[in-house]
């Protein structure tokens, strides 16, 4: 359950919805808070990535504790989530990059230690400072598991840390399937993909792509 709850592609129907537009066509390609911003609104964005991180990461661990589950499920619960979210049933198995679920999910678990490190590298020195957040968000997806670990938490959100950034950097290799292109060789897109989350270097335009041409 938590799996297809994960798996409602908000972004998708928002932008559909308010703008008639299929948003993997558009920039990234990205079906998550991200692009929305880019190519709907802020406000929008912010919705829906208040959505997809607190309803769809925080959410159903609650209601996990409050039915006196184990960690241990709980923890499944919000990989689930964030695996629904990645990989979407609903629209062929594309989707977002996982990070605002993620976040949800480090929240639902009480890892505000862990929250606070991944705020100020994503958010004040990512965005505020070096206005480069894709890198900034690799580092911070590579900084978790051993951020359990330095705030001596359970081995079981050890475990789980070392899953979520397993699936956010394999989402980031796998973009939604898009096949590299021709023009740059697969080793460097699949360099670009992790360090940038872009088939191709950072000073090109990408983030504010119009539809690809098939």
């Amino acid at each position: 359950m938590s799996y297809l709850w994960g798996a409602i592609p908000t972004a998708y129907l928002i932008a559909l919805y308010l703008k008639g537009i299929d948003l993997r066509d558009y920039g990234s390609g990205n079906v998550g808070a991200s692009n929305v911003f880019q190519h709907l609104s802020h406000r929008t964005g912010l919705v829906v990535g208040i959505f997809d991180s607190l309803l769809k990461g925080t959410m159903p661990i609650a209601i996990a504790r409050i039915l006196n589950l184990e960690l241990a499920v709980e923890i499944s619960i919000g990989v689930a989530a964030i695996t629904g979210h990645c990989w979407s049933p609903y629209i062929r198995f594309t989707g977002g990059r996982g990070i605002a679920t993620s976040i949800g999910v480090l929240v639902g678990l009480y890892l505000w230690k862990e929250l606070i490190v991944e705020a100020i590298l994503m958010g004040l020195i990512g965005r505020a400072i070096m206005k480069q957040t894709a890198f900034w968000t690799f580092l911070s997806i590579l900084v978790l598991t051993p951020l359990t670990l330095l705030f001596d938490q359970p081995i079981e959100i050890t475990y789980c840390a070392v899953v979520i950034s397993a699936i956010l950097l394999l989402k980031r290799a796998t973009a939604n399937w898009e096949a590299p292109s021709g023009d740059i060789p697969v080793h460097r897109v699949l360099i670009y993909r992790l360090l940038f989350d872009r088939d191709v270097s950072p000073n090109k335009e990408w983030t504010t792509r119009q539809p690809r041409q098939n």
